[in-house]
């Protein structure tokens, strides 16, 4: 077989419907450089003969070959195609659509997109398997046959795509900065995603913290003509893709899994640069080495973080001990506080706009330590929590909903305002907030790192507008589902809420952006497609049983991994914001917000000490609050204030 073409990317688009709007090269190619680091190995750009679309690229060679050089163009230089990312079932494609008289020019599986595209059109995203975000400019369709421009985001929502509309047309990158060196938008924070970030960790798609930019949601699409006219629609739901497991059994489903995820994995060693695992010894990670160890004939190598002098945060030991059982090449990092404090600024200028979880820090000295010992692309275990329930709070969330939640909110609601009324004396705020949920009549779970509440919200925000996080963003996800699963369980819905929204823009992200920060390529093997299916097809009851979390998929790693290991208690990568949130980073955080000018405008200062206060007392942890606040006042800094680039 020839030698395969893969490289991951930073690239930034224009498409202009008004002609008298030229696209500079210069321009683009300054654009694209701000994010050599998503691509340190090669640039180049792409002007079309009318000027009116142009792409810049940065690139990250994983098997470094001129022949797989972007954009890459149809036979007659009609269609332009840029992707990010990799197409994992691209083989098969390329059989079929070489049967159908197909030339390929190249070994990129990114071809796969191009010739896809000529020959269903529309309709590709439906074929493809993988991790990306592409570009699609095909100049002879569209109006009169002037052009039209498309996007796609993967269906999971593994790489960004983010863009804006201008008075001219439409600019599209994958990471914000690159649009913002391009466009002359102002920067202006959108305070409807402010007030969505504070409570939901992240901005949910499609809003971005900047007023003027947007992001494509997960399994989207978008198509623009030279009218300007924006077209987005879904092309793949997690609801709608299962399979059908009825008369199945548990033994059969363990099999099952099984060799979904050991395809999976076989599927994401599609790379001759070396590679490894993000190993944490939990029993995600360690069920990608187990699986791993079988198909390659040399020692995988292995990566573990910790913070100095923080006992939560360390799992070194067991991250050894899955290592030695494998024969692994195991290498280990500590972070020191000045090191954690002193990539803060960094990893906003690298986030572009917030992300909630104090884990983007150990991340990315992670990938450093990866890049440093010579392994381009890693693999890592998000996703697994979420498809088999593995989370202490899911478990939690459903015994508290089935025991009490329900029950509550079916009373009417005077009996229900009443407890609200009289709670509101002495309950904690967290639970006032779960009473005043189920007076209200709304669902127990809004997603696994809900941080703010409309009620604290008030409190906190000098010119609090209620943006109705429920109403807007939370209450239509569950409409949608129940209209397709009236008798889904709640783990079910809950699973449901954080597939669309903690997953593919929080946690997906922060792997996404502090992976790339590194120059490395994350691969996330618990996210095929296949896989996805499958798990949302597993009946909740088999993913938590006799009170054990991710019971199905630690039944099935029970063949590969000692019981030690697929049984140990769950801790939370570093630990949490309860021990990462320490007296060094409070000290920090409080400096740090209390001079920023912008958070005096929009926050209460005395909310604010009041939440440093209770959580420097130990007895009720505000970390969570502090780290939002905190990346909130960061980013504003780097990128508001300092203009970053």
């Amino acid at each position: 077989m020839d030698e395969l073409e893969l490289f991951m990317c930073g690239f930034i688009g224009v498409f202009n419907h008004k002609v008298e709007k030229i696209v500079s090269k210069e321009a683009i190619l300054k654009s694209a450089d701000t994010m050599v680091h998503r691509g340190p190995d090669d640039r180049t750009s792409f002007i079309s003969k009318d000027q009116r679309f142009g792409i810049g690229y940065r690139r990250l060679s994983i098997v470094d070959l001129d022949g797989g050089r972007q954009p890459l163009f149809s036979s007659d230089g009609s269609v332009c195609v840029n992707v990010n990312g990799e197409i994992y079932n691209h083989l098969e494609l390329k059989k079929e659509l070489e049967a159908r008289g197909h030339i390929y020019q190249t070994n990129s599986d990114s071809e796969a997109v191009l010739h896809g595209y000529e020959e269903w059109g529309l309709d590709v995203v439906g074929k493809l398997k993988g991790m990306y975000a592409f570009s699609i400019y095909d100049s002879s369709k569209g109006i009169e046959g002037k052009g039209r421009l498309v996007l796609a985001r993967d269906k999971l929502g593994i790489k960004p795509l983010y863009y804006s509309i201008t008075p001219h047309g439409l600019i599209y990158a994958s990471e914000i900065k690159a649009i913002l060196k391009f466009s002359n938008i102002v920067r202006t924070p959108d305070m409807i995603a402010v007030s969505q970030y504070l409570t939901l960790s992240a901005t949910p798609a499609p809003r971005t913290m900047f007023e003027g930019v947007n992001k494509l949601p997960p399994g989207h699409l978008a198509t623009v003509d030279l009218h300007g006219n924006l077209q987005i629609r879904e092309y793949w739901n997690t609801a709608d893709n299962r399979v059908d497991l009825k008369g199945v059994s548990e033994g059969e489903i363990v099999e099952e899994i099984s060799q979904s995820l050991t395809s999976s994995i076989e599927r994401r060693l599609m790379t001759d640069v070396p590679f490894g695992i993000f190993l944490s010894g939990g029993v995600d990670s360690s069920l990608n080495l187990a699986l791993m160890s079988q198909m390659v004939d040399r020692p995988i190598d292995t990566f573990s973080v910790a913070i100095a002098n923080d006992e939560a945060s360390n799992e070194n030991q067991h991250a050894r001990y899955v290592a030695n059982q494998f024969g692994a090449n195991h290498n280990e990092v500590l972070i020191s506080d000045e090191q954690f404090t002193g990539f803060l600024t960094d990893m906003a200028y690298y986030q572009d706009e917030p992300l909630a979880d104090p884990v983007c820090v150990p991340l990315y000295y992670l990938s450093v330590l990866a890049k440093s010992k010579g392994s381009t692309v890693v693999h890592v275990g998000e996703g697994a929590d979420e498809l088999f329930a593995g989370y202490g709070n899911y478990a939690l969330m459903n015994d508290f909903h089935r025991a009490l939640y329900a029950p509550f909110r079916g009373l009417p609601y005077p009996v229900k305002n009443l407890v609200l009324q009289i709670g509101s004396l002495g309950l904690p705020e967290s639970k006032i907030e779960y009473v005043n949920r189920a007076t209200l009549n709304q669902e127990l779970f809004w997603g696994g790192a809900v941080v703010f509440s409309e009620n604290s919200k008030q409190r906190l925000m000098n010119k609090y507008i209620d943006q109705q996080v429920y109403s807007n963003i939370i209450e239509p996800y569950y409409i949608e589902y129940n209209s397709k699963f009236s008798e889904s369980s709640f783990l079910d819905r809950a699973i449901n809420i954080d597939l669309k929204h903690r997953l593919p823009e929080l946690l997906l992200m922060r792997v996404d952006k502090m992976s790339m920060a590194a120059s490395i390529e994350a691969r996330v093997p618990f996210l095929d497609e296949e896989l996805v299916e499958l798990a949302n097809s597993v009946p909740s009851s088999l993913k938590y049983k006799n009170g054990v979390t991710k019971y199905i998929l630690r039944k099935m790693a029970t063949k590969y991994l000692p019981e030690s290991v697929v049984y140990r208690k769950k801790n939370g990568f570093c630990g949490g914001t309860t021990n990462m949130i320490g007296e060094s980073l409070t000290r920090y955080a409080e400096k740090t917000l209390g001079d920023s000018k912008w958070i005096s405008e929009v926050m209460d200062q005395k909310e604010v000490q009041r939440i440093f206060e209770t959580h420097k007392t130990g007895k009720t942890s505000k970390g969570s609050e502090i780290w939002t606040l905190l990346n909130l006042a960061l980013w504003h800094k780097v990128w508001i204030e300092g203009e970053s680039v």
